[in-house]
């Protein structure tokens, strides 16, 4: 049996300026364009300057975000390394396939296919912390996250005096990015940060980057944030309604025993429905609240919806710029994270103190 993993640090760069200790959405970056890129920090401050120089914008999101993790557990070493990225090291990707178009396969610099693939982020990791332990990348989508984080479970299962590193990265490239805005994609009728919910939503979403990581052990700890109990994912669903009561049940729980639900409404008409439907049969008297529309959307940005859950659970405090609705809670003790992207990878992580 799939035991609980214990959450010790994390760090996260994302749109937001969510590397700041202490930051908790009490104040908001706004933006008014598609893609948004990351927010970044002084990276210089956590790793060395020739390391930088030689670093693609997912190596040093994903290095800069698990140092924060590690000075937050107060840890220098992990036994193993997991990582979802549902596109990888993108804009080395696309530097490659164009100068490869350009010089018509010749005379080719093999750097950027080398730093293009999707565990380059892991491996630098590794390579910064010396650790030649279990490595290992999930490449699923939008459910790239929860497979990392389904893995990193199973691992401390069977390995429950580790401890490991366990996140999300993915960057936002320039080519991909009009890909998706001519296959309809992205939002074109006012693209802002945070995005209109409710009633003003309308089609696309607002595409984004950036990198969350967590120290995670089989037991817990003098400094540990909480627990990821449960995690589950579903490609298509037909009725999700049926998923997550399912699920819950699987769990020993009913819809009451949550005390809040992260969902992941982000401003796309064509898709909240899913989330407006669930909020209302489900979790009607239930605390909801929101991310993406103030993160923006890409494949792992469930990971940050994590953290943020992990420091909800700790401050026991609710910023409004989350909030869906207006219920309060009593306490919270368990939330729910509850997501999905363009009506697909359906995925589902249950947090507890």
């Amino acid at each position: 049996m799939i035991k609980p993993i214990y959450v010790h640090g994390s760090g996260s760069i994302s749109i937001q300026p969510t590397f700041e200790p202490g930051y908790c959405f009490d104040s908001i970056l706004s933006f008014a364009q598609n893609p948004v890129p990351a927010y970044e920090p002084d990276y210089k401050a956590l790793i060395p300057a020739m390391q930088l120089r030689r670093m693609n914008k997912s190596m040093r999101m994903a290095i800069f975000a698990s140092r924060l993790a590690l000075q937050q557990a107060d840890r220098t070493a992990v036994d193993a390394i997991i990582t979802g990225s549902g596109l990888g090291c993108l804009k080395d990707s696309e530097r490659f396939v164009e100068a490869l178009l350009a010089e018509e396969g010749q005379s080719l610099n093999p750097t950027p296919f080398i730093q293009s693939t999707h565990n380059m982020a892991a491996a630098a990791i590794a390579l910064v912390l010396k650790c030649k332990g279990y490595n290992m990348t999930y490449v699923n989508n939008a459910n790239s996250f929860e497979s990392a984080l389904l893995d990193g479970m199973v691992y401390l299962t069977e390995h429950p005096n580790d401890t490991m590193l366990l996140g999300g990265v993915d960057e936002a490239g320039e080519r991909t990015t009009q890909f998706w805005d001519i296959a309809g994609y992205l939002k074109r009728e006012v693209p802002t940060i945070p995005t209109p919910l409710e009633g003003a939503a309308t089609p696309g979403e607002i595409a984004a980057e950036g990198a969350t990581f967590f120290v995670v052990s089989g037991q817990p700890g003098a400094r540990t944030y909480g627990k990821v109990t449960a995690v589950e994912t579903s490609l298509e669903t037909d009725d999700t309604v049926v998923l997550l009561s399912r699920f819950l049940q699987k769990n020993g729980l009913d819809a009451d025993a949550i005390d809040a639900v992260f969902m992941g409404f982000n401003g796309d008409s064509r898709y909240d429905g899913i989330y407006r439907n669930l909020g209302h049969s489900l979790f009607p008297a239930t605390l909801q609240l929101g991310f993406k529309h103030l993160l923006g959307e890409y494949d792992t940005v469930v990971a940050s919806a994590l953290a943020i859950a992990l420091q909800l659970l700790n401050e026991q405090r609710i910023p409004s710029s989350l909030r869906l609705n207006d219920v309060e809670p009593k306490e919270l003790k368990r939330i729910l994270i509850y997501t999905q992207r363009r009506g697909k990878n359906h995925g589902l992580i249950l947090v507890e103190q």
